[in-house]
């Protein structure tokens, strides 16, 4: 960082303020000096305020020198996305701070702490509960998956934090309905919503609670005595443990059951991923590389995707269309590991014609080496002639897929 930069952004030069914010609330709140030239040519919000600001000068002579209020962001943050403003410096981003300074550069309109902020691993974030519903909202569809995926993988240690017990309704549904989290049965929620009132606490999510598939010891024990269960609730399950085939005169269900009993799943270890390379015949004029990457698919608690590009050995040489399947983990997990196999197709477009396929087996990725595949996969020739029936020529598209299995999935910090 420039002295002269380092000077501006010092205690000692707060005097040469010309605006100042009051961020933060509560006993976090502090006032945070800055300079309008700067923050009015790195963000149009800052821009429209200060112009705003300035229209109305006279109006609000009075108050002139009173600071601006944002109390719906935290001052670390503020002062992380100033820092970043006047110098380019991140070094004071982490998981204490990244979805706060996210809330931040989208109320402000600062694109470029967007991504840093999505890349902090989920495992370090500060509240990953949090971190998906700001996800949710800002629609960061990927990082949201992300959350979920650690919250599945880490289910039994969230469910214990006071960070689970400060989630609101909506999400707690969305999340004890997932069959994919990974628990030591339910009796594990109940005990996490150790409060008081937990029919109040738990409102709708209480129905996303599996009580039948809770143990009959612990059920009486834990859960009757507690009286959060009306006597109808607690005859639906007790019917469905005991007479699970116990009829009424008329043939229903004597006392149904109003919660799931489905069991929770693991993830799966078998997945196709699928991916359309539109407007093709543009695509294969492309020299070099030209990346192309399709949707996230979580196969056994990791992010896989396809990976393509074009590749041209030699100068004279046809070009040649690479063909990957990347792990893309390396923002969610640190250390991981697996060993994967995996079947890449170039599909038919013709009936009666073959998928033209490629296979590894069991490869090993890891953090250090992530993607694994064809560099060479198959000449551009090949692919867009009319005989093969790969190229559809109507809709100018190809369709990849790779049939994925992962035997082994570890993490050091799992």
């Amino acid at each position: 960082m420039p002295n002269w930069m380092k000077k501006i952004l010092s205690a000692d030069e707060e005097e040469a303020a010309d605006v100042h914010f009051l961020v933060g609330e509560g006993d976090g709140k502090e006032t945070v000096p800055a300079h309008k030239v700067i923050l009015k040519h790195a963000s149009d919000v800052f821009e429209a305020m200060f112009r705003f600001d300035s229209q109305n000068a006279n109006a609000q002579n009075a108050s002139a020198n009173c600071p601006v209020v944002v109390p719906d962001v935290e001052a670390e943050a503020f002062k992380v996305m100033l820092r970043f403003i006047y110098t380019g410096d991140l070094s004071a981003l982490n998981g204490d701070n990244a979805m706060a300074l996210l809330y931040a550069a989208i109320k402000y309109n600062v694109p470029g702490l967007v991504d840093p902020s999505l890349q902090i691993p989920i495992s370090k974030l500060r509240n990953v509960f949090l971190a998906y519903v700001q996800a949710r909202l800002f629609n960061f569809e990927d990082f949201a998956n992300s959350c979920l995926l650690y919250i599945d993988d880490n289910a039994e240690t969230l469910i214990k934090s006071d960070a689970f017990l400060r989630i609101n309704q909506k999400t707690l549904c969305e999340i004890l309905e997932r069959d994919q989290l990974q628990i030591n049965g339910e009796i594990s929620i109940w005990k996490a919503c150790s409060s008081a009132n937990r029919r109040a606490v738990l409102g709708p999510a209480l129905f996303k609670i599996r009580f039948p598939l809770i143990s009959k010891e612990k059920f009486c024990e834990d859960i009757v005595p507690c009286g959060v269960l009306t006597m109808q609730e607690l005859d639906s399950i007790y019917h469905f443990i005991f007479r699970p085939n116990f009829r009424g005169i008329f043939g229903g269900l004597l006392f149904p059951l109003q919660f799931p009993s489905q069991k929770r799943i693991s993830y799966p270890t078998k997945a196709t991923i699928w991916m359309e390379i539109e407007k093709m015949s543009e695509f294969s004029r492309k020299i070099n590389w030209n990346e192309r990457k399709s949707k996230t698919v979580h196969i056994k608690g990791l992010r896989w995707r396809i990976l393509v590009g074009i590749r041209k050995p030699t100068e004279r040489a046809e070009k040649r269309l690479s063909f990957f399947l990347w792990c893309d983990a390396a923002s969610e997990k640190e250390n991981w590991r697996c060993k994967c196999s995996a079947i890449l197709r170039i599909v038919t477009q013709k009936r009666g014609m073959f998928d033209f396929s490629r296979e590894f087996k069991d490869h090993e990725f890891d953090s250090k080496c992530s993607w694994h595949g064809f560099t060479y996969f198959i000449a551009f020739s090949e692919l867009m002639d009319p005989r093969k029936g790969f190229y559809n020529r109507e809709e100018d598209k190809v369709t990849l897929a790779i049939d994925v299995t992962v035997k082994e999935a570890k993490t050091d910090n799992s």
